[in-house]
């Protein structure tokens, strides 16, 4: 099982994602040498579109996180406004009482 320098085992997507960069920047290579074959241009053309999509789905998820803290984030400084206002009232009232 590969471990990272903390200790912790890589994941299973971690690791494909990993293998799919040593592929590719061994066929870079490649390539950059003008050795790449038709074959491993394909192996290239493949990983890479892997990749592509693995980013799309990072995107989009990363987005929908933004736009679930935005609400939530909205939600709570709601709530805190409500709370604020029902202590002023309440300070309000004991002051009156207080007074009186």
């Amino acid at each position: 099982m590969t471990r990272r320098p903390n200790g912790h085992a890589v994941k299973p997507n971690e690791r494909e994602r990993l293998q799919r960069q040593t592929v590719i920047d061994a066929l870079l290579l490649r390539a950059l040498s003008g050795e790449l074959t038709i074959p491993e241009a394909a192996t290239l053309a493949e990983a890479w579109r892997a990749e592509r999509v693995v980013e799309e789905k990072t995107r989009r998820r990363l987005g929908d996180t933004t736009r679930a803290l935005t609400r939530h984030r909205a939600a709570a400084d709601a709530e805190i406004r409500q709370l604020e206002d029902r202590i002023a009232e309440l300070t309000d009232s004991h002051d009156q009482e207080r007074a009186a």
